[in-house]
């Protein structure tokens, strides 16, 4: 049988900011399941990688494949069918904080419903039945009708992944979902991420800048420095030597 083929690769892919490379000649693939967390220093390209697989940016040169799809030579409908397939954690949350957490769940389901959506209400119940899963599997089963915006910055992180856990994703990209979170709550996050991966065999995308969460996430690390991959190791490969060559500075 043959192999199945990658869900995300990049072939030679540059991209360029004013002829300053964020990215430079990447070639990388990731497996259907896989857990990679990209690791590396602010300015080191991870989150320019990972809008390429969403299709928010496009590759100076090279050719970016997801799912079998080029984003970048996608028309408009392709796109959003193939941005259904692709659910994304933020640093910042973006959840909308006069809305409940229930209701900023729910919005993960938009992209499969015809029409606005104008209150809790309007959604289907089954909608609001699946939302309430997901917010009980991250442990926010008693804040349902909670204002987003009263939430600690971990409650919100979780609201937001439950959201993305609502569009049903083949890849989830997170960037930075733990930057702004004290250790705590940081913990919790990347072990709900972690756990829920394992569960329903997602694959994940994450960029991080702390080795030890990176290292706990992780089933596999790419290190990336000045936009070029100086590391690409399982997670039980990783050393000193490794990580030397992400954060140490050539000489």
């Amino acid at each position: 049988m043959a192999a199945e083929p990658p869900v995300v690769r990049f072939s030679a892919v540059t991209k360029t900011y004013r002829a300053v490379p964020a990215l430079d000649d990447i070639d990388l693939e990731v497996r259907r399941g896989e857990v990679v967390v990209l690791l590396g220093p602010s300015g080191s390209g991870k989150s320019t990688l990972l809008q390429h697989v969403d299709g928010l940016q496009a590759a100076t040169s090279g050719q970016v494949t997801v799912l079998g799809i080029d984003p970048a030579a996608a028309g408009e409908r392709e796109l959003r069918r193939l941005r259904r397939r692709i659910g994304f954690v933020f640093q910042g949350f973006q959840l909308v904080g006069r809305l409940s957490a229930l209701e900023n769940a729910c919005s993960g389901a938009l992209g499969r419903l015809s029409g606005p959506r104008l209150g809790l209400a309007t959604y289907p119940r089954s909608i609001r039945r699946e939302a309430t899963e997901q917010l009980a599997r991250v442990g926010l089963g008693d804040q349902l009708l909670q204002r987003a915006d009263t939430l600690s910055g971990g409650q919100r992180q979780r609201v937001a992944l439950a959201r993305a856990l609502v569009q049903r994703p083949e890849i989830l990209l997170a960037d930075e979902p733990v930057a702004s979170l004290d250790p705590a709550s940081a913990e919790t996050v990347l072990g709900l991420l972690r756990e829920i991966a394992r569960e329903d065999g997602l694959t994940v995308l994450c960029s991080l800048h702390q080795v030890a969460p990176a290292l706990s996430l992780a089933t596999r690390l790419i290190g990336l420095r000045d936009g070029r991959v100086v590391a690409d190791k399982p997670v039980a490969e990783v050393d000193e030597a490794t990580l030397a060559l992400v954060y140490t500075a050539a000489e």
